[in-house]
């Protein structure tokens, strides 16, 4: 795999970065305001997360998957509370992004090179609010962080009111989208689906994030956080 970071093409964001993974851009950070987020379906889960977990309350979580860590960033940037692990498969994306992106500079943060799935398995009970899947070989997630254990044991380790986002990329007839909405159903809890109409209408292939939570997710909230 080759992997190059880029200059924002936008010169209005010097601090902006482009990481391309084979040349495929597979991630953005800005290094001068961590609060601006480029990638639409990172957006959307970010407007999510702040209606779930209103800014300024603290906030444990937990990505599988992190990149260069933006998410991971924007939680620590505008929770002064915020405690975040980041389990990242790939070390080369970790090193680089420690060399590069400033990423040792991030404050609560804790970024591991290891097997999320494994990560999880580990914790305690009730020990989390916040479990990000963001995770892929190529362009498939991979099926180990969407097995009904996996799902059991995202569960068991958040605490009541906490959510479990999972992003995928799929095509029609959204058939891995399905399974995996379906096993976080059974896992119990309320579950959302969001994605752009064109993938939901099987037009094109696209970013689809799936949300669950014991607690039923408010729609006309996350609406109104989604319209910004």
């Amino acid at each position: 795999m080759t992997l190059e970071i880029r200059p924002d093409r936008d010169p209005a964001y010097p601090g902006g970065r482009l990481l391309l993974m084979d040349g495929v851009e597979a991630s953005h950070v800005d290094l001068a305001d961590p609060t601006r987020i480029a990638f639409e379906y990172l957006r959307h889960l970010v407007g999510v997360i702040d209606v779930v977990f209103p800014q300024g309350d603290s906030l444990d979580a937990l990505q599988v998957g992190g990149g260069p860590c933006t998410l991971a960033r924007y939680l620590t940037a505008t929770r002064r509370r915020a405690r975040v692990r980041v389990v990242e498969r790939d070390g080369g994306v970790v090193q680089a992004s420690r060399d590069h992106l400033m990423l040792d500079e991030v404050p609560r943060l804790q970024v591991e090179v290891g097997d999320g799935r494994a990560a999880i398995a580990v914790l305690p009970d009730a020990s989390l609010d916040l479990v990000v899947v963001d995770a892929f070989v190529g362009l498939m997630a991979p099926h180990a962080l969407s097995t009904a254990q996996f799902m059991e044991d995202v569960r068991r380790v958040l605490r009541p009111g906490g959510l479990h986002a999972m992003n995928l990329i799929d095509v029609e007839p959204l058939e891995l989208a399905r399974a995996v909405a379906a096993g976080m159903r059974d896992s119990g809890g309320a579950v959302a689906l969001m994605a752009d109409p064109a993938v939901l209408q099987h037009r094109t292939s696209g970013n689809v994030l799936l949300l669950s939570s014991d607690t039923p997710l408010p729609p006309q909230a996350l609406g109104r956080a989604l319209s910004r």
